[in-house]
């Protein structure tokens, strides 16, 4: 429904038109963090956009630039201006509902997706839109909103441990994205929880408020599956030979083990999507099965009183002679021949394994 409406957002803009697809007010401020770096240094510089970008890039140090906001278009022009990023490019990143891809251009590589956390209600998953563009000298990240997964790379920049204070941007790109394939581990397994609870609600006691959850379920699995199968394609990309100037050398075996991450995150999300499905046939199966048990009882109760409405209807008919009616121990003995045969009829069901 709302990449329904963003693509309604853009129909019959010209290509580069650059809007943002986001839910975030357009007034709100822009944090943006120059973190610059190396083995035996580290400095950051944090401001609030206003109107101009006060940005020096240090050629000897790690440089990387964080900006915790595209809401505001009128920056994202400015950032393509002063980089000679294109407004394809730009449009993309503003794009909130982009499909996780990379691109190659002469310059630099363009790589979006999404980073995915929990949100402080409960069940609720944030997506954040998250676009990286990696030149030879420098990086650049592009949040949707300030807030992220990051923070243990930040602290081993700053404290100087780890490979990241010996490495260029090439690494730090694929230590970034590396973080976001993790948390989306810790999403899988919350997924896994919610489902192994659902079925065993449904299995024991099966309720209307379960069919509402899983269809929620449903939903958030499918977003969920269309926010991180494509990363697969990414993962392959990111280990062509073209782009290897970009990030640098001896990273294959860490590029291969991300790609291992992604095809683990591909194939249980796969897998999860698939018992969400089982889910919804669960419950249906489950609620058939209750309406069996119901007709199944209630059939039993009609067959024990069929004979014995024949019974009472056949001898509640107005004839004017039927002899029994003469007879003194008549009803007593109706009543005990009825008694008697219902009490068969149950015990033929029971015999019968039928109650």
């Amino acid at each position: 429904m709302w990449e329904g409406f963003v693509l309604n957002k853009k129909i019959g803009l010209q290509p580069g038109t650059l809007l943002y697809t986001g839910n975030r007010s357009p007034d709100a401020e822009i944090p943006i963090t120059h973190y610059i770096y190396n083995s035996e240094s580290f400095k950051k510089n944090s401001f609030i956009f206003k109107d101009n970008l006060l940005i020096e890039l240090h050629p000897s140090h790690v440089n990387w630039l964080n900006i915790g906001g595209i809401h505001n278009t009128d920056l994202i022009k400015k950032v393509g201006d002063f980089f000679n990023i294109d407004s394809l490019i730009l449009e993309d990143l503003l794009n909130s509902s982009q499909r996780p891809k990379l691109e190659v251009r002469e310059d630099f590589i363009f790589i979006t997706l999404k980073m995915i956390s929990h949100s402080s209600k409960k069940n609720v998953y944030e997506y954040e839109q998250i676009s990286f563009i990696l030149f030879s000298n420098l990086l650049i990240s592009f949040q949707e909103n300030p807030f992220d997964v990051f923070d243990s790379i930040r602290c081993r920049i700053e404290k100087g441990i780890g490979r990241l204070k010996n490495r260029k941007e090439g690494y730090l790109t694929y230590s970034l994205i590396d973080r976001i394939v993790d948390n989306y581990f810790i999403i899988i397994d919350d997924l896994e929880e919610r489902i192994d609870n659902l079925e065993e609600r449904i299995a024991t006691n099966s309720k209307k408020a379960d069919f509402d959850e899983i269809l929620e379920l449903k939903k958030e699995l499918l977003k969920f599956k269309k926010s991180t199968l494509p990363l697969r394609e990414l993962s392959s990309k990111l280990r062509d030979s073209d782009i290897e100037e970009y990030l640098g050398e001896n990273i294959d075996i860490f590029l291969k083990d991300l790609q291992d991450h992604i095809i683990i995150v591909s194939e249980a999300t796969e897998a999860l999507f698939s018992r969400g499905n089982e889910l919804l046939q669960l419950y249906h199966s489950t609620i058939s099965n209750g309406m069996n048990e119901i007709m199944k009882v209630l059939t039993m109760i009609s067959t024990i009183f069929i004979p014995l409405s024949f019974l009472a209807g056949l001898y509640g008919m107005n004839f004017e002679y039927i002899p029994e009616l003469k007879y003194k121990y008549a009803y007593f003995f109706l009543l005990a021949f009825m008694g008697a045969l219902f009490l068969g009829t149950i015990y033929f069901f029971k015999r019968k394994k039928w109650w």
